[in-house]
């Protein structure tokens, strides 16, 4: 008895395998969140965001002038970058802190003063979190509190706040 496989076998074993790997690549590059590059409406200071295929809102903006992608998270405190993106804009060193993420806890630091835009709205003067992991950044509450946001439908709208 032979322990040979048959050619048969390679060749089908072969074809699932690249059926499966392009069936992945497809679906992983089509899963990928959806950064919007949000045009300010003028007259009314507000951009309107749609939802991603992952169910979240993503927006381009950046920190002191510095490119970033947020993730728009009402649930954190903060704006959060990584130490990798802060790095890279040259943000300033801050207060080491401690901070509660989904992960667990996360040591960082806390820098001050710096300017966060978002879609084109921006707000001066905000504290922004060091030390999140990956490439993507969160729009936390400090700047979101300073801005109307109204989620209707599939969109969420950033609107300036009159005062």
């Amino acid at each position: 008895m032979s322990n040979r496989i048959p050619v048969g076998h390679i060749t089908a074993f072969i074809v699932w395998v690249v059926i499966f790997s392009a069936v992945y690549i497809y679906f992983d590059v089509h899963q990928e969140p959806k950064v919007v590059v949000a045009i300010k409406n003028l007259p009314s200071n507000q951009i309107v965001i749609p939802r991603s295929t992952d169910g979240h809102y993503y927006v381009r903006g950046s920190i002191n002038g510095h490119p970033v992608d947020f993730m728009v998270d009402t649930g954190a405190s903060i704006v959060s970058v990584s130490k990798v993106f802060a790095n890279s804009a040259n943000l300033p060193s801050g207060i080491p802190a401690s901070f509660s993420t989904a992960g667990g806890i996360v040591q960082g630091e806390i820098t001050s003063d710096q300017i966060v835009e978002a879609g084109g709205l921006a707000v001066n003067g905000l504290s922004v979190s060091v030390g999140i992991h990956g490439k993507m950044a969160l729009l936390g509450q400090n700047f979101l509190r300073r801005v109307d946001v109204i989620q209707s439908n599939d969109t969420m709208t950033l609107r300036i706040r009159e005062e």
